[in-house]
């Protein structure tokens, strides 16, 4: 495993390279890097330099360990990281390292994530005194982010969820909530409790609270519902013969808990333990700035008069793209979209259509796109066409996207910029779908360089589950850093 630390002052290979004020500049850049009380370091500089001087050297993908290498982000519940559960997560060790580097930024330090998902890069650009810059096709994902960043008054906080308890307790009726499926993920008992809670919750006047107590709902409602908690997409928590006897008495223990335990009660822990969360990021950094959302869609970063003209490009984008048919994000969130009023259950198809490597694409959804896709990708889909028509049509569907995507964020990213891309390659009929390759081929056809190129095993459970019978597990991610 590649360890930048031990080889930075290690005499460098070759003339080009090898000068005095690469030396000093790593060495300088580690000395600050580095950090022996375990606390972020002011610039990771240095071991970036490290990386990317021996990635040039060499021009092979070095494999590193983010968990290793970012030593000072801990595993866990770090700040408002956990404020709400969300599919194949982006781990903070990665944003927190390059977010953390100087070399990144000349002025002014914004950092655009149009992929941001729960907001990870967001969180970690903002703890870094970073103005963050984010879009997104789901608007739970966009709830999840504002909040996540937003510098909350705690104490005010826990007086609102104080009158949230005191008028549930009040309440007798609520407006009946339109859930997908209901009747698999809730008792008619259950429903209404949380009905209760949400009518209490949307009393509120002041959006950006009602907007935290919303999240806090949706974490709530969540745990109530029969769906399986260790699966990202809505199944059936139940016992099966095949499962062992420890198994099914968990799962029989689970559904007693959903049908015993007090909804306003399990409301009441969720928000303590968010606005916890909440104290530590503003003890963090007091003056951390909230996130601004630009667009729900990344192939179109200006839908909001934004990023429209070169003064408003940004020195850093920093985002993990989908993957080809690797998650259903919109179907994993469609019981939250539902209770906080997103989408209705029968409209969920329509959302998807707008999100970037959804799995579905019936014939009166399918959208033609002309021209063709570099030679290596053609014959890839014309294998897996051989073998499945409709996973050629959306791979193709996908990879086309994706090229908007990569294109409007090489359009917005000012010059001597960077874009970080973490991606991953799967399977679609057995046949290796090369993101990473995508990637690099159309960001050079745009005219920017690949600075850096690195691999890290993922040791998420979310990224390494089955998506389809045509797919594969998602073992290793590729980090690409390209300069423009």
């Amino acid at each position: 495993m590649y360890n930048p630390r031990k080889v930075a002052f290690i005499e460098f290979r070759g003339n080009t390279l090898g000068t005095l004020h690469s030396v000093l500049a790593i060495e300088e850049g580690l000395n600050s890097s580095i950090s022996t009380s375990g606390e972020a370091p002011l610039d990771s500089s240095g071991i970036y330099m490290s990386l990317k001087d021996d990635f040039q050297l060499t021009g092979t993908p070095l494999e590193v360990d983010f968990r290793s290498l970012v030593d000072w982000v801990k595993l866990g519940d770090q700040f408002t990281h956990q404020i709400h559960p969300y599919p194949a997560k982006l781990i903070p060790h990665i944003a927190n390292f390059f977010i953390r580097s100087s070399v990144f930024f000349q002025q002014e330090k914004v950092v655009l994530d149009p992929f941001c998902g729960s907001g990870t890069v967001a969180l970690e650009a903002s703890l870094a005194g970073c103005l963050p810059y984010v879009a997104d096709a789901n608007p739970l994902a966009l709830l999840i982010t504002k909040v996540k960043t937003k510098n909350y008054d705690s104490a005010y906080l826990t007086d609102v969820m104080q009158q949230i308890a005191r008028k549930c307790k009040r309440y007798k009726s609520a407006p009946e909530i339109a859930i997908v499926n209901s009747h698999l993920w809730y008792s008619s008992e259950r429903k209404k409790a949380l009905e209760l809670i949400l009518r209490a919750v949307m009393d509120i006047e002041e959006v950006e609270i009602r907007d935290f107590f919303r999240i806090c709902f949706s974490v709530t409602a969540r745990r109530f519902s029969n769906a399986d908690p260790a699966i990202s997409v809505p199944v059936r928590l139940k016992t099966r013969p095949t499962f062992s006897d420890v198994t099914n008495a968990r799962i029989n223990s689970r559904l007693t808990w959903i049908e015993e335990a007090s909804p306003l009660g399990e409301f009441v822990k969720v928000s303590l333990s968010n606005i916890d969360r909440v104290t530590a990021a503003n003890y963090a950094l007091p003056s951390r700035q909230s996130a601004q959302i630009i667009s729900n869609d990344a192939r179109n970063l200006s839908s909001n008069d934004f990023l429209q003209n070169s003064s408003s490009q940004v020195p850093l984008i920093v985002t993990s793209p989908p993957y080809g048919s690797a998650q259903k994000y919109i179907r994993a969130s469609s019981i939250s979209l539902n209770w906080l009023g997103f989408v209705e259950p029968a409209k969920l198809t329509t959302l998807e259509d707008k999100s970037i490597g959804r799995e579905h694409a019936p014939a009166i959804r399918k959208k033609l796109y002309e021209g063709e896709l570099p030679d290596t990708f053609e014959d890839l889909l014309i294998k897996i066409n051989a073998r499945n028509e409709l996973r050629s049509f959306i791979t193709r569907q996908y990879l086309f996207e994706m090229k908007q995507a990569l294109t409007e964020m090489a359009r917005v990213t000012q010059k001597g910029g960077h874009i970080v891309l973490v991606t991953g390659n799967n399977q679609v009929c057995e046949e290796v779908l090369r993101n990473d390759e995508f990637t690099i081929q159309t960001l050079s056809s745009l005219g920017l360089k690949l600075e850096l190129s690195l691999i890290d095993h993922i040791k998420s459970r979310g990224l390494m589950t089955k998506r389809n019978k045509t797919a594969s597990v998602i073992s290793r991610e590729s980090v690409l850093v390209f300069s423009k």
